[in-house]
């Protein structure tokens, strides 16, 4: 496992070099990580398992898809089961995670335990109990390193990093707001 090849979801196109590993760094508040595409999914949904309901889940779009520093809209499905986020994560996790424009996470209401995977796989992990997101994060073999290596350090003019939307099954990340508007998805206040 000591080698394993870092992966890049679809919608990012980066030039990577081997600096760039599956780690994590620990913080006051919790753990700051860059993770490997096909670690990603099974991450999240583990870290959902830790969750106390009721559970959020939400989703950051750029206000227009065309360009990518126009800011975000953000949309939330409040007052979740845990089985009702792992459907999310089960109906909508490939895209969630390979589409490169967006940015989403799940949370609890009552401990404020957040999962919040950004821009160029880099994932913030919100959790005053850090112990059982320690063993999540292990068991995955992301390592603990002293600093965390980002995409964004390997950046130039020269080879700027690019982020895609994609669709899966013919679907984008916008599909997922309007089918879960009947849910009670709703767009957040803009601030």
């Amino acid at each position: 496992m000591e080698n394993e090849k870092f992966q890049l979801i679809n919608g990012v196109d980066v030039e990577l070099d081997d600096s760039v590993i599956s780690a994590y760094t620990e913080n006051d508040s919790g753990f700051e990580a860059v993770v490997s595409a096909e670690k990603i999914p099974q991450l999240v949904g583990s870290f959902i398992g830790l969750l106390d309901e009721p559970v959020f889940f939400f989703l950051e779009l750029p206000k227009n898809a065309d360009e990518e520093d126009t800011g975000y809209d953000i949309y939330y499905l409040d007052n979740c089961t845990i089985p009702v986020a792992k459907a999310i994560m089960k109906r909508y996790g490939e895209l969630l995670v390979q589409d490169g424009i967006s940015r989403f996470g799940f949370g609890s209401h009552s401990s404020n335990d957040e999962i919040y995977v950004m821009d160029y796989q880099q994932i913030s992990i919100y959790c005053p109990e850090k112990r059982k997101t320690a063993a999540l994060l292990s068991d995955l073999s992301i390592k603990k390193v002293n600093k965390l290596r980002t995409m964004w350090e390997g950046f130039s003019e020269e080879t700027p990093g690019i982020s895609l939307r994609v669709d899966v099954n013919g679907e984008n990340v916008f599909d997922i707001v309007e089918n879960l508007k009947s849910e009670g998805m709703y767009k957040a206040e803009d601030k």
